[in-house]
């Protein structure tokens, strides 16, 4: 029976029924709702409508113009796109697009015929009940996914968890490319060349070189110091680090290649008034002319009683000397507090610190310094290297494990070493016969090799260069979908939430065959987000949905903000990054994103911000008042100087990215033939940015599109391109004598697409959390799923994509329940 015959049947029943006045027109009313609410598919289930005789006309009627041979707006060809959604899977993606712009009232635009009510209904009917088709059929029939490759950070995570030797394993390896959703674990987007196979074999050979090793124990040398030794140039060289000074160890005997640690024992003084001192050290030489460090580490000293700091890294990531280095032997340790009070900057090289070039040392010693400025007194400074805890060193027993099987029959062993190893890599049991071709290939290379350890790690570099190790492997069976097995979905998973291998637990699940348990994978979830690891998923989605990396690609001119130093822009990427972490592992709503009174901010941070926050370098979190001018993703720093000109802010883009990323609705690419702003008029300086923007679209080509996205970026013109709020805009204007600077009112009233009228940022946040809400929920929804697959979303997701989408609203907006029913998911836990 069709949804109306059972419609007209209650109808029929309550005027026979002849319910009291009142109720009757409310039930009337109800049924009214009920039918408009209804698919317009389902009103015309009994109709029959034929693509060619009754859609093509309408086509060639209201869209060809449009999306035709001769224009394809948006790239969108619609007179020779199939009507078989079912065989064409890029055609279905397009017929969804059409109807959800028909559905939203988007097309046609205003200034072309509309559709009749008949046209529009009959469109919509059979685009609505042959999507559901595709969609099904999609979902019956399992993804379109490809072989995914494990990206550069999943590479690296993977090969440090594998081998416990922690190297920049993807240094060589080409950038990774982005999908159409912005991420880079899509495995459509993760391609493989010739030239990544050698990378990955250099890679493999150099960590195996160092994990298994055949040297005899290393000699440890271990060095401390209490004074501070005399570097080049006239000091101040002292254990007092204060705006000036600088504590420098130097030694001449040092390990070339191992892990070290520098312990350093320090406290501080601190000022009522002030800020934590900061403790940079850096390792390096010197040189004739030159200085060559690297950073080791950077910490706010907070105690006046003395503490230990401790820092490990490797010794072949630093500069080193060269053998036949004279006139300044040695390695140096560099210490230098580089506390910044707003008014005295420091500069990044330690030896052109400002008072570097004091002649006389005890000037160092003027009492007003230890008044107005934090000081760091360092006690001693030890450094050990290589440091181990036993030898051979843990990497190396893990892989070439104690076994009586060594003596008695080396081929027997060196058999189970390899398939140890190759079941860890492969991420799961081996097959049967699996093994043999790499214990054939050691054989071959051990009558050549002097030792077990050297023939093993050649052949162990052959594992780390197979398919199976360099992808996440989930074969498709011949009946098309199927559910994962249990070490697959670790596999998934541990990728997903630490973007590495499985850790020992979630193996141990895959073993015991109770990961597939929606209990178990639940529990192992909250597991994983409180670990430390989880920071992994963390840094990795924010970076690439909200594309937080946009602030290295713009360059701040110095000319418009001579203050801003580009030291901000990693805080700036913190912020947004732990503003993110705080609502995962706190549970807070997901709707703080669109506004919240809050962030997370460090010492630096907070100051550029022109608020009172944390007295480090460690994020915490900061509450907002609403002069502040802050809140949101909308305000965070990242956001907007990313979306920049580095001059000046940019409404486009700051409008596309929030369509983009937060809306889930990208606008269409810019023609290739799309007319620039013409600046070259006297009086273009003086406008608004948004007059500028009406000038652009008073070009055809432009207006089309920019109606739809200028308004979105307008509301944010209080912010300029440096994050910081703003009230004027300062112009540069080119007269005959000279440049003169010119500000200009800051107009941030605009008119949405739907006639929302909005003035500033604070109207668009409230507009966005009123009006936006739920298509706000869909996005992200649909933008973690992406990400927890590795592919786009198909036809076939859309109704588990409503289901998560519901489910998250229904929870408070809470991530960490949206990341649990999306791991218990059928996309999820099935190939």
């Amino acid at each position: 029976m069709s949804p109306l015959v059972e419609l007209h049947r209650v109808y029929r029943i309550a005027v026979s029924m002849r319910w009291e006045c009142v109720s009757f027109r409310h039930c009337l009313r109800l049924l009214l709702i009920a039918v408009c609410a209804l698919p317009v598919s389902a009103i015309r289930a009994e109709d029959s409508i034929d693509f060619d005789r009754d859609l093509v006309p309408v086509i060639e009627k209201h869209c060809v113009g449009c999306h035709g041979p001769s224009k394809q707006q948006g790239d969108i060809r619609l007179d020779n796109l199939t009507s078989d959604l079912l065989s064409d899977r890029r055609a279905a993606e397009t017929w969804h697009d059409v109807l959800n712009v028909l559905n939203r009232g988007e097309m046609p635009p205003e200034d072309e015929p509309p559709l009749s009510e008949r046209e529009r209904r009959e469109f919509v009917a059979w685009l609505t009940n042959s999507i559901e088709q595709a969609a099904k059929a999609q979902r019956e029939s399992g993804s379109n996914i490809v072989l995914r490759r494990l990206n550069r950070v999943e590479y690296r995570n993977t090969m440090t968890d594998l081998l416990g030797i922690k190297l920049d394993y993807a240094r060589d390896l080409p950038p990774d490319s982005l999908s159409p959703d912005g991420f880079k674990n899509h495995g459509a987007t993760l391609n493989f060349t010739d030239l990544q196979f050698e990378y990955y074999l250099k890679a493999a050979r150099q960590g195996l070189s160092l994990a298994i090793v055949t040297d005899r124990q290393p000699h440890v040398f271990h060095e401390r110091f209490t004074e501070s030794s005399k570097d080049k140039g006239p000091g101040p060289w002292t254990t007092t680090l204060g705006s000036t000074g600088m504590f420098v160890a130097r030694m001449i005997e040092f390990p070339h290649e191992g892990e070290f640690v520098i312990r350093i024992r320090a406290r501080a003084v601190l000022h009522p008034e002030k800020d934590y001192p900061q403790l940079s050290v850096c390792l390096g030489y010197r040189a004739d002319v030159s200085a060559p460090f690297s950073e080791l580490a950077l910490v706010d000293v907070i105690s006046e009683q003395s503490q230990t700091y401790e820092f490990r890294a490797r010794i072949e990531d630093f500069p080193l000397p060269s053998e036949h280095q004279s006139n300044y032997p040695g390695m140096l340790i560099w210490l230098r507090n580089v506390y910044n009070d707003g008014q005295h900057p420091q500069k990044v090289d330690p030896f052109t610190v400002r008072t570097a070039e004091i002649k006389k040392a005890e000037i160092i010693k003027n009492p007003n310094e230890y008044k107005e400025y934090p000081q760091i007194e360092i006690e001693s400074v030890e450094f050990e290297g290589p440091s181990f805890s036993q030898w051979p060193p843990k990497s190396h027993s893990t892989i070439i494990f104690e076994s009586a099987l060594r003596a008695d029959n080396e081929s027997a062993y060196a058999r189970e070493v390899l398939s140890r190893f190759i079941s860890r890599a492969f991420r799961r049991p081996l097959e049967e016969n699996e093994i043999e071709p790499y214990f054939a290939h050691y054989q071959t290379i051990r009558q050549h090799s002097d030792t077990l350890e050297a023939a093993l790690r050649e052949v162990l570099a052959m594992v780390l260069i197979s398919p199976d190790f360099l992808y996440l492997v989930e074969p498709k069976t011949s009946s098309g979908k199927r559910p994962l097995n249990d070490y697959e979905l670790a596999s998934r998973l541990s990728y997903f939430l630490f973007a590495s291998m499985p850790d020992d637990e979630l193996r141990r699940c895959a073993e015991q065959g109770t990961l597939k348990d929606p209990t178990e994978l639940r529990r192992q979830v909250r597991r994983m987000i409180q670990d430390k690891r989880a920071w992994q998923f963390v840094e990795q989605f924010t970076d690439q949905w909200l594309d937080l990396g946009s602030v290295d690609r713009v360059a701040v001119n110095p000319e418009f903000y001579p203050e801003f130093d580009d030291a901000r822009k990693n805080d700036m990427r913190h912020e947004t990054q732990h503003f993110f972490a705080e609502l995962l592992l706190n549970d807070l709503s997901a709707l703080n994103l669109l506004d919240s009174d809050f962030t997370m901010l460090n010492q630096p941070l907070a100051r550029f911000y022109g608020l009172t926050g944390p007295k480090g370098r460690v994020f915490e979190r900061v509450p907002l008042h609403p002069d502040d001018h802050r809140g949101g993703l909308l305000t965070h720093g990242a956001i907007l100087l990313g979306n920049s000109t580095g001059t000046d802010s940019h409404p486009v883009k700051r409008a596309v990215w929030i369509r983009e990323r937060l809306l889930d609705d990208p606008p269409a690419s810019p023609p290739p033939n799309v007319p620039v702003l013409d600046s070259s008029s006297p009086q273009f300086a003086k406008l608004s940015v948004r007059e500028q923007m009406e000038l652009h679209r008073h070009h055809i080509a432009c207006a089309d599109c920019h109606q739809g996205i200028d308004p979105w970026g307008i509301a944010l013109e209080n912010f300029g391109a440096d994050g910081l709020w703003r009230e004027q805009i300062l112009r540069k204007e080119q007269t005959e004598a000279h440049v003169e600077d010119r500000f200009v009112a800051v107009d941030a009233e605009s008119t949405l697409p739907d006639g929302t009228k909005v003035n500033g940022a604070e109207d668009l946040k409230r507009y966005l959390l009123e009006q936006r809400r739920d298509q706000f929920a869909k996005a992200l929804t649909s933008k973690l799923l992406a990400y927890a697959l590795g592919r786009s979303l198909e036809l076939g997701d859309e109704a588990e994509l409503s289901r998560l989408t519901e489910h998250f609203a229904n929870h408070d907006y809470k991530l960490s329940s949206l990341i649990e029913e999306i791991v218990i998911s059928e996309p999820f836990t099935s190939k």
